[in-house]
């Protein structure tokens, strides 16, 4: 058996996915003791039937990724079967691809040295049979019978042919017992079918527990048999709509658990677009699914550091460019991708971004890094702030672009949406500001930073306050003050940002030094919004 742990990448049908960072181990094992325990109940039952979950989150939550791991761990203890439903929404019916699915990936699983020749001929040619008569019943418009033959003669008791019709009315007598006789024929045509091809999944799936290759002999293998139904929520509404009734009325089969991965409310979206924006998408969705889970999400620098190109991260790098990211300034290479990602994961649960949104602000975000220039200090908590509202479009850009390019800006803290006041410990502001003070000696030299004697520079980084209370908000007002400021003193330098000698220092003049001195006041607004503006060019289409 070769099976992979969660916390390593694994490769799937030449897709590599990589170590799980969600913890959707925990998920997944929980979900399987379930859901076989109830399945199982089900086959107890009078009438039996298979089982089925909705596996409900939003776009980018890594539902694929979720199902495709969660597959590969069971198909060594149970038959798997996976459907992309949107990859097949081309096709004119879902139970065709279903079907086809099934018969693929289960056949391959089975020992073919088991199988007779007639047996291996059923299982390869599953419906074939019996798939007219299915679809005939749920496509059909009571076709099948020749309309002419409705039409008499009422001046003659022969029948009229094709050549000679004048004179003929159709008879609704006939008509209607034509279409009801017809109509019988196909109900019963369906019910054969469905029940012919209901026992040849059933015989397709003992065979791939009783008798698998020998790949799979290492764990015995057990009902139920799972059947992954993924992307349904993307497909087009006539395809979802006959998927979800194909898997009420045909794959209804005991020992199946059927598990149907979507955004729901989107699907309900799908559904509304098929039925009217005032159905009741949401009651008809009770109708399929026996129960529903959904997946939390959320974003980590683990995350994060296993979907991204995070070697522009390297502090010997930057700092051979004469790059700063403030407020990072001292730090290793680990330490400043460990800090960098932590900010951008901080952000990302600040914005309620999913996962895969996530992934994508930072890919930005590193780009825009690249894209600095040299010996130019930016600042890495205004940047990513700004570029995560950007790309999500959220309107609270706009209003903080607005003020920035204020020459007073006016920031009400009281009642702007408290959606900006991110924490300053989220941003690490405290530590890193620490940090600079703890190695002031160890720091090297870069050009733009601002000139002071050694007396002045240890006076000021003598200095320490706290930001426990400080949020984004606050901090984006001393960075504006830090832009607009036009002439510095050398001599008495904290002077410069309205300290005047006292014991203690406020924590905004102390916070104002320290951009200054590492020339944060060397940029300016616009030099962020193009940088954030030239990554539209890299970004995802």
């Amino acid at each position: 058996m070769n099976t992979k742990q969660w916390n390593e990448e694994v490769k799937i049908d030449g897709v590599t996915y990589p170590a799980d960072q969600l913890n959707r181990k925990q998920d997944a094992e929980l979900l399987t003791k379930i859901l076989v325990r109830r399945s199982n109940s089900n086959r107890d039952k009078p009438n039996k039937s298979s089982y089925v979950i909705n596996i409900n989150a939003e776009w980018g939550a890594g539902k694929t990724y979720f199902v495709k791991r969660w597959a590969e761990d069971l198909k060594y203890e149970h038959p798997v079967v996976y459907i992309d439903a949107w990859s097949n929404d081309f096709m004119d019916s879902p139970i065709i691809t279903v079907l086809a699915e099934i018969q693929e990936q289960l056949l391959e699983t089975i020992n073919k040295s088991h199988l007779t020749q007639a047996k291996r001929k059923s299982f390869k040619n599953i419906g074939i049979s019996v798939l007219p008569k299915i679809l005939a019943a749920l496509v059909k418009r009571y076709g099948g019978f020749d309309i002419e033959d409705l039409f008499v003669d009422e001046s003659s008791d022969t029948e009229v042919t094709p050549s000679s019709q004048n004179n003929k009315s159709l008879d609704l007598s006939a008509a209607m017992e034509a279409m009801t006789t017809q109509a019988f024929k196909e109900h019963r045509d369906y019910k054969k079918g469905v029940k012919e091809l209901k026992a040849t999944i059933k015989e397709l799936v003992k065979y791939s527990i009783e008798k698998p290759k020998n790949g799979l002999q290492a764990t015995a293998r057990d009902y139920p048999a799972f059947i992954f139904i993924d992307e349904l929520d993307r497909c087009r509404p006539t395809y979802a709509v006959e998927m979800l009734e194909a898997i009420k009325h045909i794959f209804d089969i005991e020992g199946l658990v059927i598990v149907v991965s979507t955004h729901t409310e989107e699907l309900q979206h799908t559904i509304k677009a098929l039925y009217g924006s005032d159905f009741n998408a949401n009651d008809y969705l009770k109708r399929f699914f026996d129960t529903k889970y959904h997946l939390d999400v959320s974003v980590s620098a683990n995350l994060l550091k296993a979907n991204c190109d995070i070697s522009i991260l390297n502090d010997c790098g930057l700092s051979s460019r004469g790059i700063i990211l403030f407020p990072y300034v001292f730090n290793d290479n680990n330490e400043l991708k460990e800090k960098v990602l932590l900010l951008i994961a901080s952000i990302a649960s600040w914005q309620e971004l999913s996962p895969r949104t996530a992934i994508q602000f930072a890919e930005r975000l590193l780009t825009s890094i690249e894209l600095v220039e040299s010996h130019k200090t930016i600042d890495i908590v205004l940047l990513s702030v700004l570029l995560c509202l950007y790309v999500t479009s959220n309107p609270e850009y706009d209003y903080v672009i607005d003020q920035l390019k204020m020459d007073n800006p006016n920031f009400n803290i009281q009642t702007t949406n408290s959606k900006l006041r991110l924490a300053g410990q989220n941003f690490g502001l405290e530590n890193s500001l620490n940090s600079l003070i703890i190695n002031r000696e160890k720091i090297s030299r870069f050009e733009q930073q601002f000139n002071l004697s050694e007396y002045e520079t240890n006076t000021f980084k003598s200095k320490r306050a706290s930001y426990k209370d400080f949020n984004f908000l606050l901090y984006i007002k001393v960075i504006k003050r830090v832009l607009n400021r036009k002439e510095i003193n050398n001599t008495g330098y904290l002077t410069n940002f309205g300290y005047k000698g006292q014991s203690t220092i406020d924590k905004n003049q102390l916070l104002e030094a320290y951009m200054t001195y590492y020339g944060l006041n060397k940029s300016s607004i616009t030099y962020y919004l193009n940088l954030i503006s030239l990554t539209n060019k890299f970004s995802d289409s």
